[in-house]
Order: structure tokens, then sequence, then C-alpha cells
């Protein structure tokens, strides 16, 4: 081999040997590249920007599962397992703090009877335990400030006109049935009281002792059973003669949705008051 053809093949292989080297420091750049940016990410998602991005990713899952838990979330859904589908119930009218309900039933004998249902909003409740205190929102009220935001103008007027005022006291299903039985007849007779203060003194009331709530598929999807004992009042609006107000009351109220059913209670004791 000659002298220049050794120095040709000697600087091929330099030549060849500086490529493999640039090829060599460029992988490992990239590596180096790639291990600051996965440590950027990783510090990234420690800062305050980056918990806003991970949480606002997440919202869209969240928002979902609230809706549908707000979906399924209905205190006044009949929660009975029924033969047939209930007619539903629909207020003939609101107001600030009730939705009234117009029904019609009739006695053993056929003859009929018509009912305004006047039910207080679902943060009116009755404490549970308690036969004398109601609570709006969770905080405990007075009968004058619930007689003031439930028992307004509006609902005392359609009271005025009534032949007879029932007011109704239920108990949850927690506790024992006779004790619970008994607290949800002096929560009818509370009622009674606050009622009598806001129509005329000559309008007839009565108490209607429901009981306790009895039925097996008892609390809502949110797992109370607040939405078991409202605050309810009933005007009596016409009634045939001779009709049995029990009966048709009872037949009034049986199988209707967003109302309390008398098969869903222990008892149906109508009481007159004065």
């Amino acid at each position: 081999m000659s002298l220049d053809a050794a120095e040709s093949q000697d600087e091929s292989q330099k030549s060849k040997r500086l490529r493999q080297a640039w090829g060599t420091y460029k992988w490992y750049d990239r590596i180096a590249s790639w291990n600051d940016w996965y440590n950027w990410i990783a510090s990234f998602f420690q800062t305050k920007a980056g918990a806003a991005v991970v949480l606002g990713s997440t919202a869209v899952i969240t928002t979902s599962a609230v809706l549908v838990h707000n979906a399924v979330i209905d205190p006044y859904a009949e929660p009975y397992v029924q033969t047939e589908i209930a007619p539903l119930a629909e207020p003939m009218r609101q107001t600030r703090g009730t939705l009234i309900y117009a029904i019609e039933g009739h006695d053993k004998a056929g003859r009929r009877g018509t009912f305004d249902v006047v039910v207080a909003r679902k943060q009116f409740l009755w404490v549970r335990g308690s036969a004398d205190q109601l609570e709006k929102d969770g905080r405990v009220i007075s009968g004058d400030e619930l007689a003031r935001d439930v028992l307004d103008q509006e609902v005392r007027d359609g009271l005025a006109n009534a032949q007879e005022i029932v007011a109704v006291g239920t108990a949850s299903q927690e506790g024992d049935p006779a004790t619970e039985k008994a607290r949800a007849g002096r929560r009818a007779a509370r009622t009674a009281d606050i009622v009598d203060t806001a129509i005329d003194a000559e309008i007839p009331i009565s108490t209607l002792n429901l009981g306790q709530y009895r039925e097996a598929r008892a609390a809502s999807a949110s797992g109370t059973t607040d939405w078991q004992r409202p605050f309810m009042v009933i005007a009596v609006k016409e009634l045939e003669d001779d009709a049995v107000l029990a009966e048709a009351l009872a037949d009034a109220m049986s199988g209707k949705e967003q109302l309390p059913s008398p098969a869903s209670y222990s008892a149906f004791e109508l009481s007159k008051v004065h």
C-alpha cells in the first residue's frame, strides 16, 4: 500500500470515529433534555399553578358526580313500592315557604271531599326527637318565625276559606314505634297551636296523627329521613253532606306521589281540637 493510500484510509477512520462520537453526544444531550423536562413537570405539579391544572382536569368528573347525586335527591317522593304507578301530585300553587296541593277523595259510601294540602318546603322540618322545635336549614326557629315564613298572607287567605283545618303530625323511622307515634301526636297538637293564631277563631281545627314512618325503603338517596317529618296543614275545602271526613281524607291522601301516604305511616288518628 502506498503512503498516500494509507493516509487516506487513516483520515477516513478518524472521520468515522468523529461522526460516532457526535452521534453519541446528541443522544446523550436528548436524554439529558428529557430528564430536565421530566424534572420540570414533576416540580410544576407541586406548585399552585400545577395544582390548578390538576383540579381543572378533574372538575368535569366532580361536577358530574354532584349532578348525579343531586339528580337522585327527592325528599317528597313516595318511598314505598307500589303495584301500579301512582298519580303525580302537582302543586296547584307555591308560596315562598310552601307547596300547596289540591286533592280529593271519597268516604266508603262514595261521598266526596276536596282538600288543599299545605306542605312546608323541605328546609322547614321538625327537629329530630322534638315535638316542640322546628328548624329551617338546620337552625332551630320559633313558632312565630315559622308562622311568618310558612303561614304567610297568601297561605292564610287560603286557609280562611276552609270548612275545617287539619294539623298533621308525623315521625320519622328512627326510635321506638310507640314513642314515635306519641311524638307525632304532640307535633300535630303543636301544629294546631301555631295554625290557630293564623286563622279565624271560628274555623274548626282537628289534629291528624299519622304516627311513625314504617316503609322498608326508608332513607332518601342522601341517607337522611328528614322528609318523613314535614310540617303540614290540610284545609278541608268541601265535604258532601254526611261524608265521613277521616275516610274521605285517607282516600284522598292515598297513593299520591310527593305527599305522605297513610299506608307509609303507622297510624291515622283524627281528633277534634275545637
